[in-house]
């Protein structure tokens, strides 16, 4: 049976209600936090989506411009890499990359600026840059056909065909010659060219190695002008290597000897001088001239310990020949030498251990010598004043300016055997003897081999002469025979 509900509700107990408030209240209490910490790590992760979002498209954004800010840099660099900074030119390690293998018929010229440097030490690298510029566009001018131009140092400029080129290089040479105007002043220019092609396999190395010979052929045959290439230049620079290690050789193991030709006083046929002249003879081997040794002994600078050993040969072996009759020794120097800081103490020091004085010692140099090495040319003030005495050699084949006889520091005046080849009874003989006198500078004349000739040196004022027809260059052993002797013309006097 259902039961009725009552006719008086039961009201809830305020007890019990209190209570079930408060286990509410503790339950909510305790699961707020972990809400809260729910909800603290959504937002955080939906913040952080939206971060990375962020940073997703910056990062993109970044990569690219990084990208092609690198790829700009790169470009930059390898510009730079093959790029000559001040011509715009190609550099030398894009010329030798463009070698490469070189193949038949790929035709290389080396360039030189003649007297880039005289410019460059007198108005400043800043001008000499600027000049640099102007010979690259007038090379771009000059040679339109060429695959490449570049600058592969200083004063050096290269140009490649990938075919021989013809004729089109020969106009290079004419396009430099006129005037730059660099820093306010007009500049001259001039330039020296080797040319070589390819034939058969040639390294790149091998290729500028015979450029470089023709250039240097270029030079010594007087600049301003085109050397194609050829086999005998090669043989050539092998010569060279040899005669200079050769040079090595006989400086350490004693090879080189020097032979003693005199100069006679005019007057009355006596020695006044001996010159000493080196001599070289390998052992088992021909004798090898000195026109031959002597320029490889230059461009070595073995000149210099050669000179030095010359030096104290010398007058260790005309000591005897001054004590007994009054000669002096005569010695060359190269401007090498001259250019020595201790060139004097060299000389003081091989004078010291001889016991030779001063006064017994001529020391011989180029005329060309004494007028481009002013600055060395002040290391003989001293030497002068000790007694030593300054000779021109060979005078007539350097600067032929008899205006320069005034001022530099020389006392014996030595002219070239070229004044005697057709006449010596010339005005311009006349004309260097006479301001010779007036300079109060000894004369004597080089290469006499006749009679005749020196008679007439003698009638014109001459004060001495030297030639075959008083003595051959003779040993120091044979020194002795010619002593004292009266030789050749002046007998006949």
């Amino acid at each position: 049976m259902r039961r009725k509900p009552s006719p008086h509700p039961r009201r809830p107990d305020p007890g019990a209600l209190a209570g079930a408030v408060v286990v509410f209240g503790l339950a909510f209490a305790a699961m707020v936090p972990g809400v809260l910490r729910q909800s603290s790590s959504l937002f955080a992760a939906v913040v952080a989506l939206g971060a990375a979002g962020v940073a997703g498209v910056l990062v993109r954004r970044r990569s690219r411009a990084s990208s092609a800010t690198r790829r700009g840099l790169e470009r930059a660099l390898r510009e730079r890499a093959t790029r000559d900074p001040v011509t715009g030119l190609a550099n030398r390690a894009r010329c030798t990359a463009a070698l490469g293998g070189p193949r038949p018929g790929l035709t290389v010229a080396l360039l030189d600026l003649d007297g880039f440097k005289e410019v460059n030490d007198a108005l400043g690298h800043d001008a000499g840059d600027a000049l640099l510029v102007e010979v690259a566009a007038r090379l771009r001018a000059a040679l339109p056909g060429a695959d490449l131009l570049a600058r592969l140092g200083d004063d050096e400029f290269a140009a490649v065909w990938r075919t021989p080129p013809g004729a089109s290089v020969d106009g290079v040479l004419q396009r430099l010659r006129p005037a730059y105007a660099v820093a306010g002043r007009q500049v001259h220019l001039t330039g020296s060219v080797g040319l070589v092609t390819a034939t058969g396999q040639r390294t790149s190395a091998e290729l500028l190695r015979d450029a470089g010979l023709a250039l240097d052929a270029a030079k010594l045959g007087g600049k301003d002008r085109i050397v194609r290439f050829d086999a005998g230049l090669r043989d050539a620079a092998d010569r060279h290597r040899e005669l200079a290690a050769g040079l090595r050789r006989a400086l350490r193991e004693g090879e080189l000897t020097l032979h003693y030709q005199p100069v006679v006083r005019l007057a009355d046929g006596r020695i006044t001088a001996v010159e000493a002249l080196l001599r070289w003879h390998p052992p088992g081997g021909e004798p090898i001239p000195p026109a031959a040794f002597i320029p490889v002994a230059e461009a070595t600078g073995l000149i210099v310990p050669i000179g030095r050993w010359v030096l104290r040969r010398a007058c260790a072996e005309a000591r005897e020949w001054h004590e007994r009759d009054g000669i002096a020794v005569t010695v060359n120097v190269a401007a090498h030498q001259l250019r020595e800081p201790d060139f004097a103490d060299d000389v003081r020091a091989a004078l010291d251990a001889a016991g030779l004085p001063p006064a017994a010692l001529v020391l011989e140099l180029t005329e060309s010598a004494l007028v481009r090495e002013a600055e060395a040319t002040a290391r003989l003030a001293p030497l002068r004043a000790d007694g030593v005495r300054i000779a021109i050699d060979d005078f007539g084949t350097g600067y032929s300016s008899l205006a320069y006889l005034v001022h530099l520091p020389v006392d014996v005046l030595k002219i070239d055997r070229a004044f005697l080849a057709s006449a010596v009874d010339t005005p311009l003989m006349r004309a260097i003897l006479q301001l010779a006198a007036g300079l109060s500078l000894q004369t004597v004349a080089e290469g006499v081999e006749t009679e005749a000739q020196a008679a007439t040196l003698r009638a014109l004022g001459c004060d001495g002469a030297q030639g075959y027809l008083f003595s051959r260059p003779v040993p120091a052993g044979e020194v002795p025979r010619l002593r004292g002797l009266e030789l050749g013309a002046a007998r006949a006097g």
